[in-house]
C-alpha cells in the first residue's frame, strides 16, 4: 500500500518540470539554497546566454561566458555565482518524465568532465529562443502545454548531445559499445534498485566483467558502478523525505535496506545530515511553481 502511494506521488512531482530565469544576475527561484554550496535531487540545465561568472562543481572551478551550459546530475556539489550581466534559464527535471529513447540524453549529465559546454556562436541565439519557448510554456494553462515542454525539454538535450561528443581514447565501434553498456547499466539501476544492491546482479544482466563495468562507468561519470549506485539509491531516499509523509523507517522499507544503520551513515555521508534533520532543511520543493 505505501509503495503504491508513494509510486503515485513520485509520478506527480517527477512529471513537473521547473524553469527558473536568470535575470541581470539574479537567480528568480524558489530555491532557498541559492549560490551555496550545495547538492540537487534532481537534473539541472544551467544556460547562460549572456554574462559571467564563476560555478565550482564537484571542486572544479568553471569561468563561464556567453553561450554556456552546464550540466547538473544529482549527485554533484556545486556553487554558481552569476555576475550582473548575466542573463540565462535554469531547468530542473527529473529524469523519469522522460521515455527510454530521451533518457539516452540524461548520460551526458553523468559525466563530470563534460559538466561544462561552450555552444558554437551560431547556435546560441537559436538555442534561447528554445529556452524561451521553453520558459513560455512551463507559464501557460492549457491541456496541452506540459506535453510541449516535455517536447522542448527533448529538443533541448537532443541539442545539447550534438554540442558535445563522447570524449574517449577508443575507436568509435568502442565508444557506441560503452554508451550502449552505461545505458543498459543506468536503466537496471533505475529498475531493479530498491531489490538488487548487489553488482553481480547489474554483471550478470550485461553479460561482462565487473572489472569491465567499473572502467566504463568510472570514465563516464567518475564514478565506480556500486557508489554510482548507491548515490542514485540515496537520491531517491532525499526525494522520499522532501515529498512524502513516510517515516525513515518506512522509507528504509521502501528502498529495501534490512539495517537502517547502514542507511542512516550512507545518507549523513552523503548529505552531511542525518534523514530527519534533512528532511527539516530540505525547503525546495518541485510542486511549488
Amino acid at each position: 500500500m505505501i509503495k503504491n502511494e508513494f509510486e503515485k506521488l513520485i509520478k506527480k512531482y517527477d512529471k513537473k518540470i521547473v524553469i527558473d530565469k536568470i535575470v541581470d544576475g539574479k537567480y528568480n527561484t524558489v530555491n532557498n539554497y541559492g549560490t551555496i554550496l550545495h547538492r540537487h535531487v534532481f537534473y539541472q540545465i544551467v544556460w547562460i546566454a549572456k554574462g559571467s561568472g564563476t560555478h565550482m562543481i564537484e571542486g572544479q572551478n568553471y569561468v563561464y561566458s556567453d553561450g554556456t551550459i552546464f550540466l547538473l546530475a544529482p549527485y554533484y556539489l556545486h556553487k554558481i555565482s552569476y555576475d550582473k550581466n548575466v542573463q540565462g534559464y535554469v531547468i530542473s527535471f527529473c529524469d523519469s518524465l522522460l521515455d527510454r529513447f530521451q533518457n539516452k540524453s540524461t548520460l551526458l549529465f553523468h559525466n563530470i568532465e563534460k559538466a561544462y559546454i561552450e555552444v558554437p556562436n551560431k547556435e546560441v541565439e537559436l538555442l534561447n529562443d528554445e529556452f524561451k519557448l521553453l520558459n513560455h510554456y512551463s507559464i501557460t494553462n492549457t491541456s496541452i502545454s506540459q506535453s510541449i515542454v516535455q517536447d522542448y525539454l527533448h529538443i533541448i538535450l537532443t541539442k545539447i548531445n550534438g554540442f558535445k561528443s563522447l570524449k574517449e581514447n577508443d575507436s568509435v565501434q568502442a565508444q557506441t559499445n560503452n554508451t550502449k553498456i552505461l545505458e543498459q547499466y543506468v536503466l537496471l539501476v533505475r529498475q531493479h534498485y530498491t531489490e538488487e544492491k548487489q553488482l553481480h546482479f547489474y554483471t550478470s544482466q550485461l553479460a561482462i566483467s565487473q572489472k569491465k563495468l567499473n572502467q566504463i562507468v568510472r570514465n563516464a561519470t567518475g564514478l565506480t558502478p556500486a557508489k554510482f549506485l548507491e548515490t542514485y539509491i540515496l537520491n531517491e531516499a532525499a526525494r522520499i523525505l522532501r515529498y512524502s509523509d513516510l517515516s525513515v523507517k518506512q522509507t528504509v522499507a521502501e528502498l529495501g535496506y534490512s539495517d537502517s544503520s547502514y542507511f542512516i551513515k550512507a545518507f549523513k555521508k552523503q548529505f552531511k545530515k542525518t534523514p530527519t534533520e534533512y528532511r527539516k532543511s530540505a525547503k525546495f520543493n518541485l510542486n511549488t511553481k
